[in-house]
């Protein structure tokens, strides 16, 4: 009957009494019912204390972050491609302006004057022929204003020599 080869362990409470089978029985059946009340009281103060609307509402939350932090690394980026994109502009601009004023200098060479004025305006050099040399007399000319024999005029212009030898302006 006993196999010493087996792994099998005996039921020893089939050689218990009723006694001690109907207690080990209610001690059974109470530590069940103490499970269940803890788990019943676990899945009420789950439905308590929100846990599952705290659950979602950090999840909104997290997922709220994560899009604000996307979302300005996105505007980080468009506005460093427009700025970029501006110092291209700018470059090219100033760029543009060198070669502008280069080409505005180089119209202004007398080849070019020389040019212009022969092509589009039709003008032509003057040659010996059309040279007219006008002669004028160099010499130091004075006039001399006739001089007013009024009493009152001597008088005036005595007094003006007067202040202007002492230095004051008539």
């Amino acid at each position: 009957m006993y196999d010493h080869n087996s792994n099998l362990a005996y039921d020893l409470s089939l050689f218990d009494t009723d006694e001690e089978y109907e207690q080990r029985r209610r001690e059974r059946e109470k530590q069940r019912a103490e499970r269940e009340k803890i788990k019943i009281s676990q899945k009420k103060s789950i439905g308590r204390n929100g846990s599952v609307v705290t659950v979602i509402a950090a999840s909104v939350f997290c997922l709220a972050v994560a899009f604000s932090v996307l979302y300005s690394k996105l505007q980080i980026s468009e506005y460093t491609t427009m700025i970029s994109e501006t110092k291209n502009e700018i470059e090219q601009m100033e760029r543009d302006n060198i070669r502008l004023r280069s080409e505005l200098d180089s119209m202004y060479t007398l080849d070019n004057v020389e040019q212009v004025a022969s092509q589009e305006l039709g003008l032509q050099k003057t040659q010996s022929s059309q040279i007219t040399y006008i002669t004028m007399n160099t010499e130091e000319m004075t006039e001399v204003a006739e001089e007013n024999t009024n009493i009152f005029v001597s008088i005036k212009n005595w007094f003006y020599d007067i202040l202007d030898y002492l230095g004051f302006k008539a």
